[in-house]
């Protein structure tokens, strides 16, 4: 789920920021880095510092596409005050705060608590009410949290509109390939690679099309035309 709205939201233009941690952070900036926006991670500790340190080569790729910020100077070891410190950044950096999963005593609730406080939109994503993991997001639904589905639902809360709500009529030609060869059964990234070439964002043009409605993914690697069709000399439109 992080990693999808991660994805959706940076195909949409909008600018994933996270705590890069183990888990939905990581998650949210690798999702965000396999479509074409940027991600922004915020540190405990100096932000020179990969931490985990198992995500150096995630931290270069997010210094490369986007910004790894802190309020620590370089060298500083990450505290663990530090975390809850770095939180409120994460907050007010933000348009919206969405916590994907979290048990009921968590710092993600601090980040939604801070972010109240800011004025900032808290969105949750539902869950199974006997998930330990879920409590925290259905308690924030419950108190008023905006209900987070996918990548589309955080769109709109941002700019007011579904981005499957835009007509898709206004296709650019790279996006119309991949959705003509996913009508036409090509459902996988790599058939759609192979048939349009190797140098082609294939995923980030799926992630794109998904958002529009023109496919729905069904299954890992798994595309299908969507809730929108051709209509010769027309284009795509929704239905």
């Amino acid at each position: 789920m992080a990693s999808g709205l991660g994805r959706g939201c940076s195909a949409a233009g909008v600018t994933v920021v996270s705590g890069m941690a183990l888990g939905v952070d990581a998650a949210a900036h690798r999702g965000a880095l396999e479509s074409t926006g940027a991600t922004v991670a915020v540190l405990a500790g100096g932000p020179e510092r990969a931490y985990p340190a198992r995500w150096r080569a995630l931290h270069r790729e997010i210094v490369a596409r986007g910004a790894v910020v802190s309020e620590m100077p370089p060298g500083t070891p990450s505290y663990r005050w530090g975390f809850p410190a770095r939180n409120r950044l994460i907050a007010a950096l933000a348009g919206l705060v969405t916590v994907v999963e979290a048990a009921a005593r968590s710092g993600s609730l601090i980040t939604a608590e801070i972010a109240a406080d800011l004025g900032v939109t808290v969105g949750a994503v539902p869950g199974a009410p006997c998930e330990p993991l879920a409590e925290a997001p259905n308690e924030l639904i419950r108190d008023g949290a905006v209900l987070i589905r996918d990548a589309g639902d955080v769109v709109e809360e941002l700019v007011g509109i579904r981005p499957r709500d835009v007509p898709a009529t206004e296709l650019e030609p790279e996006l119309a390939e991949v959705a003509d060869l996913v009508a036409r059964g090509v459902g996988s990234p790599e058939k759609i690679a192979r048939r349009l070439g190797s140098g082609s964002p294939v995923l980030a043009s799926l992630t794109r099309l998904e958002i529009l409605g023109v496919v729905e993914r069904i299954g890992p690697g798994r595309y299908v035309a969507g809730p929108a069709r051709w209509v010769a000399g027309t284009g795509w439109v929704a239905r």
